[in-house]
């Protein structure tokens, strides 16, 4: 029974790494658009400026475990064009951060918003941050650790941290890291690994949601370290989830965020949006069905399945931009429009 388990525990956590590696199988922007300016310090990121003059809130955005540089440009000029300076920020997996999404340090979020508040277009009074996935881990994080963050938009987040991903993607210690010392996280449980083996051992499709869900559900006491304290978070929090979210379940995610922020009576107007027939990748579905991404080919024939619909991806994506934009414009509301 015990070779059994290792066994299972193996091909679980190869395919866990698989899963890991492409999680955000999206095409890296290979041209910046005008007022677009990459920077690489203090922090390593890519900045969009408004064409309008004066001050501007600004929102520093976060990719998900895909790593580097290479997602939220695409999104970065969509804000510059609402009067935001849109300033990306990249916490791991290129030269001078660390390599694999394990004891990342908030502080490089620290630093970040420290650069982005000295920005002579940039009223520091006004600094947001949204994040998708792990970046909307991260965000929720770093909201709850640095005041100066008075808005939080989260993309599909979790507000416990989840174990981190080493070498080849394979699980490993904790995500986090603050001032020097590993952040609690949950662990991948023992039933979540024989989950997962399972769905690899039938040939898929891969659904990481059980791994989340069963891993939450097996140490109550480690949820509670792990969780961030939200209540620290010095504005409103917009938590954005996919009813058939297939890669975790943000639902349950969000819905964790919002009592917790309940019951620590935090003084601002947080809201959660679960929006139906839509999975894990929906906010990407920006140009129509045909943009959204549902699943991803694994190799040997196994599918990572991300859930939702193409249709119900879009609508999920063009709703929940309004919603985004609205929720901005008062939670920063000096933009001039």
């Amino acid at each position: 029974m015990k070779q059994l388990v290792t066994i299972v525990l193996t091909l679980s956590i190869g395919v866990l790494a698989a899963c890991a590696a492409s999680a955000a199988p999206l095409h890296a922007v290979k041209t910046l658009p005008n007022g677009c300016t990459d920077v690489s310090r203090p922090f390593i990121g890519t900045i969009c400026a408004p064409s309008t003059p004066g001050r501007h809130p600004a929102m520093l955005l976060f990719g998900g475990s895909e790593g580097g540089n290479s997602t939220m440009p695409q999104v970065a000029p969509l804000f510059a064009a609402r009067g935001y300076v849109a300033v990306t920020v990249a916490y791991f997996g290129l030269p001078g951060l660390p390599e694999h999404l394990v004891n990342v340090p908030v502080e490089t979020i620290g630093r970040a918003l420290r650069a982005v508040a000295r920005l002579r277009d940039v009223n520091p009074a006004e600094i947001g941050v949204l994040g998708g996935s792990k970046g909307g881990e991260l965000a929720l994080l770093a909201a709850s650790t640095y005041p100066q963050i008075k808005a939080v938009v989260a993309d599909v987040p979790s507000p416990v941290a989840f174990m981190g991903l080493g070498a080849n993607d394979i699980p490993s210690g904790c995500s986090w890291s603050y001032r020097g010392k590993a952040l609690p996280c949950v662990p991948v449980s023992q039933s979540a690994s024989a989950a997962i083996g399972s769905q690899f051992a039938s040939g898929g499709p891969v659904r990481l949601r059980v791994l989340y869900d069963l891993s939450l559900d097996a140490d109550p006491a480690q949820v509670r370290a792990s969780f961030f304290p939200l209540q620290r978070i010095h504005g409103p929090v917009l938590c954005l989830a996919g009813a058939d979210d297939e890669m975790w379940n943000s639902p349950r995610q969000c819905a964790m965020a919002m009592s917790y922020l309940k019951a620590h009576h935090h003084p601002y107007a947080d809201r959660r949006v679960v929006y139906p027939n839509a999975g894990h990748m929906f906010l990407w579905a920006m140009h129509g069905p045909k943009s959204a991404i549902t699943s991803y080919p694994m190799g040997g024939g196994t599918v990572m399945d991300f859930g939702g619909t193409a249709v119900g991806d879009a609508v999920a994506s063009t709703r929940a931009w309004h919603s985004i934009w609205a929720f901005l414009e008062h939670a920063l509301p000096q933009v001039a429009r």
